[in-house]
């Protein structure tokens, strides 16, 4: 990867420019918008019935250029990802990434796609290697985790999931880039009008699952930290799931914060029938947590778990994070010590994705963020104990300017895997959701392409928008489950 953010620039055709921004940003570049240095130019033209591809690289005051052609038949797309993706080795002498041209968010879609036209296990892996350049051990690991994965996205069509975004944190974390605001610091008026309009989402939803019978089979309320909402605000969010919605098979709230959940916030969980719930400690050493600025104690988190545990949540996920500033392989060894002692049902490991809205993309700790060779140490180790411990990989994602070639990957205990995380991330149900920052996305009638409803992500603008946005998502969801999207 590129040592330090910048910018590419791109002059060709409208339509590829999606396709050009999302290989640049695979590769670490952030669009030619941005105030940072140029390090990449790509032109593409049209001559003569061909295409005429570009690139440069700029690297250590060198300029590095390359140009190759082909036909408009050659699938323009493909080409230009290769032809991309095999000049930035070459410029920076790189190793070919484990993913090869696989440089989308979600690389088990495509391996799904795949199972939809072949049984073949095998076939699917050749393809995946000899077509798109995975590594070999890498196409294995993506055809045995969408195996696994099948029978969750091979659901009735009227089955859906609910999600519920909740926008409110207790303080900001230094690697966050999420937009979230301080619920301390909120007036009183501004968070129950948010209350309000959160709870009319939820009967508006359950209004159009009523009408066109769609059945909600896992709700996931997100965030931010949904737990650091007053108990009130909470308990009437949690009474609108709960009375609209029953036979709800998995219901997860986040609360990764151990500073906002007390005895009295989980007994609040457990009575409305929440049963996976998020322990997310990120780290479990005390200086990298004060360092983050997440306001609670190592042993907080102990405590916390063990009341999970005492009030009968029958699955606990845990997150953590590897290549966080100051860092190590050793800090690394012992949050998985502390897995196998807990021994919570569910594990996501996830990589340091340093993005600009992140206060820690302009702090001086950016330079003390560990190596991509260290970060890999971490990762591999987490795998290995994990999987020895009886924890399967399940489903996994990848971001922009992610470190490596690396992966979010959640791990679950047999039996403990969450549908709704399957679900979100390969898109072959319908999600419905509520609340700021939260996209509603209705499964088209092919079984792929999907149709999609954005709230605003700031609170107030939420509130505002809400009545239009709802006539959108109650007419999409008309042409979608009554008939007129044939």
């Amino acid at each position: 990867m590129i040592p330090d953010l910048q910018a590419y620039h791109y002059d060709g055709p409208a339509e590829f420019h999606a396709i050009v921004g999302q290989i640049m940003a695979y590769l670490g570049y952030a669009g030619g918008h941005e105030p940072l240095p140029v390090g990449s130019e790509i032109v593409l033209k049209e001559v003569e019935g061909q295409y005429v591809l570009e690139g440069w690289f700029y690297r250590e005051g060198m300029r590095w250029h390359s140009q190759a052609a082909f036909l408009e038949k050659d699938e323009p797309g493909r080409v230009i990802k290769n032809l991309i993706l095999h000049w930035h080795q070459r410029c920076y002498g790189t190793a070919h990434s484990r993913w090869g041209t696989l440089t989308g968010v979600r690389p088990t879609k495509l391996v799904h796609h795949l199972r939809d036209q072949e049984d073949d296990e095998k076939r699917i892996t050749d393809i995946l290697v000899s077509q798109y350049h995975v590594q070999p051990d890498t196409a294995q690991y993506l055809v045995t985790m969408t195996r696994l994965q099948r029978p969750y996205i091979e659901r009735p069509v009227h089955d859906a999931a609910l999600y519920i975004g909740i926008p409110y944190c207790p303080s900001h974390c230094l690697y966050c880039s999420f937009p979230s605001r301080l619920a301390g610091a909120e007036a009183q008026p501004v968070m129950e009008r948010f209350i309000r309009a959160v709870v009319q989402d939820i009967h508006d939803i359950a209004a159009l699952c009523r009408q066109y019978d769609i059945h909600i089979r896992s709700v996931y309320i997100g965030g931010g930290t949904p737990t650091c909402l007053p108990l009130d605000g909470q308990e009437a969010v949690l009474r609108a799931v709960a009375g609209n919605f029953g036979n709800i098979e998995e219901w997860t709230v986040e609360a990764g914060r151990p500073d906002t959940t007390g005895k009295d916030v989980l007994a609040l969980l457990r009575r409305y029938g929440v049963n996976r719930i998020s322990v997310n400690p990120q780290t479990m050493q005390q200086h990298l947590l004060d360092l983050l600025g997440r306001r609670h104690r190592v042993e907080d988190v102990f405590a916390m778990f063990s009341r999970c545990r005492s009030m009968g949540f029958s699955v606990i996920n845990m997150d953590f994070i590897a290549g966080l500033p100051e860092q190590t392989l050793a800090d690394m060894q012992e949050n998985m010590e502390i897995v196998c002692q807990l021994h919570p049902e569910n594990v996501t490991i996830h990589t340091l994705a340093l993005k600009k809205r992140a206060p820690l993309f302009h702090h001086p700790l950016r330079q003390h963020i560990p190596p991509a060779a260290e970060v890999s140490r971490m990762i591999h180790y987490c795998e290995e104990i994990l999987q020895q411990h009886g924890y399967i990989p399940y489903y996994m994602y990848r971001q922009k300017y992610m470190a490596g070639s690396f992966a979010n990957v959640g791990y679950a205990q047999s039996g403990t895997i969450s549908q709704y995380n399957i679900q979100m991330m390969e898109e072959r149900q319908t999600i419905l959701s509520a609340g700021p920052g939260s996209t509603t996305k209705f499964l088209s009638h092919d079984g792929h392409s999907l149709k999609k409803i954005y709230m605003p992500k700031d609170p107030e603008a939420y509130v505002q928008a809400l009545s239009k946005r709802m006539r959108q998502r109650r007419h999409l969801c008309a042409m979608i489950y009554g008939g007129d999207d044939r």
